[in-house]
């Protein structure tokens, strides 16, 4: 039996550019990077109806470790349930912050 080795890409280097304006991914991604936390009740009122995906490509496409919390939280029929809230940790704001600063000098 062979064995295929692996090769793990490195993490990314922030290598993408800010996401372009206006889109929900940019809408989210601004939202969290200037220190708000949402929950998929919250997103839904932002247009974002799969926040969990988006949130994972945020997470691929930036390198970040976004933090997250199981809440009860109110439903869209006024009952609750839970849900969980997101939010960037320091660092990837900090990260955020330096990709978007670079990216309006070009």
């Amino acid at each position: 039996m062979r064995q295929i080795k692996k090769i793990l890409s490195s993490p990314a280097e922030a290598a993408k550019g800010f996401p372009e304006t206006g889109t929900k991914y940019c809408i989210i991604l601004e939202h969290l990077r200037l220190g708000g936390s949402i929950n998929k009740y919250e997103a839904l009122l932002l247009g974002e109806s799969c926040l969990s995906a988006t949130i994972c490509n945020m997470c691929v496409d930036f390198d970040l470790k976004v933090s997250r919390h199981q809440e009860k939280a109110k439903d869209l029929s006024g009952g609750y349930s839970y849900a969980t809230r997101y939010k960037l940790t320091k660092q990837d704001t900090i990260k955020l912050n330096a990709i978007k600063l670079r990216g309006s000098d070009e």
